[in-house]
């Protein structure tokens, strides 16, 4: 999905990998430094696939600041 709609995702993949590059399904994988909760949050937005709704106004503060970076 990612890679659909960003293009530094789109452009990840025509980078040349190390040898020893970490892979699930012969896709290289990306580290990123974002929980992985708000990740979870911000796509199922983007992209419903089922409701998704933060449990606490915390999560979705968090969510929101983290979209003004």
């Amino acid at each position: 999905m990612l890679t659909m709609a960003s293009p530094i995702f789109k452009g990840l993949h025509t980078l040349p990998q190390p040898s020893d590059s970490e892979s699930v399904d012969g896709l290289p994988v990306v580290q990123l430094s974002e929980d992985s909760e708000l990740l979870n949050f911000l796509i199922s937005m983007l992209y419903p696939v089922r409701v998704v709704i933060p449990k606490s106004y915390e999560k979705v503060l968090y969510l929101l600041a983290t979209c003004r970076q």
